[in-house]
């Protein structure tokens, strides 16, 4: 029995006669084609960014684009934002006539034109804090 095993074994060099057989150079231009052919079908997607963005680095480039983009809406916001601020501004200072249209200018009061807030400051700028009762720890006390 232990003779049927040994010939039944498979001999490495059987295995490898296929192998062998075959020259250096055919093993090398197969794996050489291989790698080509898996490198190309791995880089399709990012050879079509290149082409369609002109350039060797794509997604630098496509970054740089949205950057702009979102500069040039930015600019476009700031400028409507001005022009809206501008358009108020003129039609606050702009003098208007009384309700029936004659269009006699009305007397100007006291602190006109200003903004609530500023003229509910000026009104207060002469008043001092009072002295609180609350004492916070004992340096507090007189």
């Amino acid at each position: 029995m232990a003779e049927s095993k040994q010939l039944e074994a498979v001999n490495p060099d059987d295995l490898l006669s296929r192998v062998r057989s075959r020259s250096f150079l055919w093993i090398v231009t197969a794996s050489l084609v291989v790698h080509v052919i898996a490198i190309i079908g791995t880089s399709i997607g990012y050879m079509g960014l290149m082409r369609q963005y002109h350039s060797w680095h794509p997604r630098i480039e496509m970054k740089r684009q949205v950057k702009e983009k979102r500069e040039e809406q930015d600019e476009a916001r700031r400028k409507t934002a001005r022009d809206k601020l501008l358009a108020e501004q003129a039609n606050a200072s702009a003098p208007k006539g009384d309700e029936k249209g004659v269009g006699d200018k009305a007397a100007p009061k006291a602190g006109d034109g200003k903004a609530p807030i500023l003229k509910e400051l000026e009104k207060k700028s002469s008043e001092r804090p009072k002295d609180s009762s609350l004492k916070m720890n004992e340096l507090d006390q007189p």
